[in-house]
């Protein structure tokens, strides 16, 4: 199943690639795909596929279950399937112009209005702390902010705490995803408007089933 459509990517051709999803046992697992067939469409799913292991911490699906030969499934070491989360980072790594240097995003993040970072932590089962710089006035306000700009873009759960939390339903760490939502999560709302003008994008459909190409 499609869940998510890069309808012209400015990178290969203004060529369409999708995010498919497919259960497979216990796991949900993921294919970047397009119907075009050049060496430069090839290459360009290899690289997102690539940029998903390293900046949303997806592994090869390889070891769970039948794969058909050639294509690259992926999944979350959990076998979760973060479909909100996953979905926002596929879109954001098809701004990449291939190839890139892919290095995980950090845990911290300058904030404009809080003048400082704020940062995420790992505390264990999943769950992660939101902090900030000492002394800034701004400083615990946005590191809630921060944490409930997670739980929306993660579908994850607020823990209550004297200090701000989130906690993955799967009950496992997440960094190279937590690092990457590091901006998104600050600007939630500008994420969720980019989401519904997303969810308004075309289907892709094999040339075969197109009029125009």
């Amino acid at each position: 199943m499609r869940i998510e459509l890069q309808p012209m990517d400015p990178h290969c051709g203004n060529i369409s690639i999708g995010l498919y999803e497919r259960t497979d046992g216990d796991s949900k697992c993921f294919l970047v795909h397009t119907y075009d067939r050049s060496v430069a469409a090839k290459d360009r799913v290899t690289f997102i596929s690539e940029a998903l292991r390293v900046r949303a911490g997806l592994e090869d699906a390889a070891a769970v279950g039948n794969t058909e030969p050639g294509d690259q499934w992926l999944r979350f070491p959990c076998g979760g399937s973060h479909k909100r989360a996953l979905k926002r980072v596929f879109l954001d790594l098809c701004k990449l112009f291939s190839p890139s240097e892919l290095t995980p995003k950090p845990l911290t993040v300058y904030d404009k209005k809080a003048e400082g970072d704020l940062s995420a932590t790992g505390v264990g089962a999943g769950v992660y702390e939101t902090g900030h710089e000492a002394e800034l006035p701004k400083g615990p306000k946005r590191a809630d902010a921060l944490a409930r700009g997670f739980a929306k873009l993660c579908e994850a759960e607020l823990v209550e705490t004297d200090s701000p939390r989130f906690k993955f339903p799967c009950g496992q760490s997440h960094d190279a995803l937590v690092g990457q939502l590091m901006y998104r999560a600050q600007n939630v709302r500008a994420s969720l408007r980019e989401e519904e003008e997303a969810a308004s994008r075309g289907v892709l459909s094999a040339p075969s089933q197109q009029n125009d190409r």
